[in-house]
């Protein structure tokens, strides 16, 4: 027969029994009787407590139950705190709250590229994401339409994007405009 079989067949006479348990304290009392020592109540050991240490005595006699409270405490505290913050871990660009300037220092992961893609965007917009040049608009100065409704931080990940597939890297963006005055 299953434990857990076992353990169901047994439930009614350990709660009739855990019923009847006279308790000093908080905490069960344990009776000297010679040279054993029982417990007043017997233990009804879940799935939780088979598998965890929490319910075993402690070499430094602390009593599992605290222990438990304080386990199921952190638990709760942990879950609770991972369901209250949807956002924590969001790819959603609007979601972001941080500066256009570190958006892109973050995603690039680089300081030599950073300092060039800084050194674009400063002289193309001034890192301003409603400027205008004619037909190209944000941070960027691209010629997207999409660009005059995005927020700085999809401006920064579309410029980050057109680079990466026309120059390969922000450095050489840089330099292809001190050649030619655009890029």
């Amino acid at each position: 027969m299953n434990r857990w079989l076992r353990q169901l067949v047994h439930l009614p006479f350990t709660l009739r029994a855990r019923a009847s348990t006279q308790r000093i304290n908080s905490y069960p009392q344990k009776l000297c009787t010679g040279g054993t020592i029982m417990a007043t109540r017997p233990r009804l050991h879940g799935v939780f407590d088979s598998i965890s240490m929490l319910i075993r005595q402690s070499p430094s006699g602390a009593q599992p139950a605290p222990l438990k409270r304080i386990a199921r405490g952190v638990l709760i505290a942990l879950v609770g705190s991972l369901c209250l913050m949807p956002e924590a871990g969001s790819t959603n660009l609007k979601d972001i709250t941080m500066t256009p300037k570190q958006y892109a220092y973050y995603s690039l992961n680089d300081v030599e590229q950073y300092k060039c893609i800084a050194s674009l965007y400063g002289k193309e917009s001034a890192w301003n994401s409603s400027a205008r040049n004619g037909s190209h608009a944000g941070i960027p100065q691209g010629r997207s339409k999409w660009l005059l409704t995005a927020t700085p931080i999809q401006q920064v990940e579309w410029g980050l994007r057109y680079i990466k597939h026309r120059y390969s890297t922000p450095c050489n963006a840089w330099a292809h405009w001190k050649a030619k005055g655009w890029h």
